[in-house]
């Protein structure tokens, strides 16, 4: 049976609409998932009622989490939190774990929801925060990765890739500031912002702050990361 894959999306408040980039659900169209968008609720019955029906969640990328979900208050470079969203995916990845069978793969503010979840912190703005000016933030094309990535010996991510070296590309001025104690560090950038993660206790559990959807088309590395968890979640 193909794997049912949960996709959180974007939330446009004034329009009232859900909204996810192509790119994602190709990329696990691709891997042999069945990528479907999950609607937003704070209806406590309503989350776990998805999160049993998963066979994977894939959390996407979007905008900044509410600092109050790890206990900072927001600095002026943040971005404007999506209360619905923050309230949704935090405990949708909370029920998902707690089921404990469900792989879990975070793009972007993706690895971020997971890293929060599990109780880590983040940089609400790179350069204001760790004094690294270069924002991850590059301009179009989006296809075209920017810089490189060191991918940690015996990581998760060095089993995918198959390499030490990756190049990715950056759009993105937050990151994982302090990971979750559950959390190990697959790989960072040269200035050390942390660009993997995956979970000590399953490894089914991972993430990016780069964006492999961009580029997976014509990247058998940043197809094989969507390859791996669409796997996992086929075999629950």
């Amino acid at each position: 049976m193909v794997p049912l894959i949960g996709v959180c999306a974007s939330h446009d408040t004034e329009k009232k609409t859900y909204f996810v980039r192509a790119n994602y659900m190709d990329s696990i169209l691709r891997a042999g998932g069945l990528p479907v968008l999950l609607p937003m609720t704070t209806d406590p019955d309503a989350i776990m009622d998805m999160a049993s029906r998963l066979d994977g969640l894939f959390l996407a990328g979007g905008g900044d989490v509410d600092p109050a979900r790890y206990g900072e208050k927001q600095i002026e470079q943040c971005g404007e939190p999506d209360p619905l969203r923050d309230a949704f995916e935090l405990k949708l990845t909370e029920n998902v774990l707690a089921i404990g069978d469900v792989p879990i793969f975070g793009v972007c503010r993706g690895i971020q929801v997971l890293n929060v979840a599990l109780g880590g912190t983040l940089y609400q703005d790179i350069p204001v925060q760790t004094g690294v000016k270069e924002q991850h933030m590059q301009q179009p094309p989006y296809d075209e990765p920017t810089h490189e990535i060191e991918v940690r010996d015996g990581s998760l991510l060095r089993k995918i890739l198959g390499t030490d070296r990756f190049m990715v590309n950056s759009t993105h001025h937050q990151a994982i500031c302090r990971p979750a104690p559950s959390l190990v560090v697959d790989a960072t950038s040269p200035e050390g912002i942390i660009e993997a993660v995956h979970s000590a206790e399953d490894e089914r559990i991972f993430g990016v702050q780069f964006h492999p959807e961009h580029f997976a088309y014509k990247s058998e590395g940043a197809q094989a990361l969507f390859n791996y968890f669409v796997k996992c979640a086929g075999t629950i």
